[in-house]
């Protein structure tokens, strides 16, 4: 799939808006975080809606994958402007979404439809919004090792608890579902990240594990980032 266009829409969009909310107050860039939490949570039940006339079993579309999820929780990150939950959403879903607009699964082969479309709109959201969050000065980025292993336990419990509902899924009621693409065998024909991890761990959620040096290399990259611009500040 090419989506070299969507991507250069994107870096249109960022330079755009980081220029036109350069010199504005904090609570006009507040509000403007809050439209696109609006955009996303429309994108996201578009998306939603063109697996659900496809025929796709109920219980395989609730909002428990970690995208989805950063639909509830990145309005609660702006609101209550807890660290940890915005932690969570910049390193885990941002990265997480960040990843799946790169390598696109092959529910997308029609570039330009309009599943296509909001499923873009809908990851790159996830990936701007607590971007821009941080970048204005909402959240202050300190990746070390403590926010790395309350991000890890957390990651942990939610996708451990998500596998086994997916083996009660697959196992009692035959219902494909796969939160966190915890099953191989289901996620690894449509994503060829996913596809990529089975073959070097070729065992049900195990074979995730590998996500976690990518995050922590993410992490340090940031720290790096942090550390170089500061000397400018």
């Amino acid at each position: 799939m090419q989506l070299q266009w969507y991507y250069f829409a994107s870096f249109l969009f960022i330079a755009l808006t980081l220029w036109i909310f350069k010199h504005s107050s904090q609570n006009r860039r507040f509000r403007f975080l809050m439209v696109l939490t609006a955009i996303n949570a429309l994108a996201y039940v578009i998306n939603w809606y063109y697996f659900y006339i496809r025929s796709d079993h109920i219980l395989t579309l609730l909002p428990l994958q970690l995208c989805n999820l950063a639909v509830f929780l990145i309005p609660i990150a702006l609101i209550t402007k807890k660290a940890v939950i915005m932690d969570f959403v910049f390193y885990v879903c941002g990265l997480a979404a960040l990843v799946a607009i790169l390598v696109v699964g092959n529910d997308y082969q029609d570039t330009y439809s309009m599943m296509t479309l909001s499923f873009y709109v809908f990851h790159f959201s996830i990936f701007l919004i607590p971007m821009l969050n941080s970048v204005w000065g909402f959240h202050s980025l300190k990746p070390n090792r403590k926010s790395a292993l309350d991000l890890t336990i957390m990651v942990l419990a939610i996708s451990f608890s998500l596998h086994l509902f997916n083996l009660l899924l697959n196992n009692v009621f035959d219902i494909p579902a796969n939160y966190f693409f915890t099953i191989k065998d289901l996620a690894t024909p449509s994503n060829p990240a996913f596809a990529l991890f089975a073959s070097w761990i070729p065992y049900d959620y195990i074979y995730l594990s590998v996500a976690f040096p990518i995050l922590y290399l993410y992490m340090f990259l940031i720290y790096l980032f942090m550390r170089f611009t500061s000397k400018f500040k």
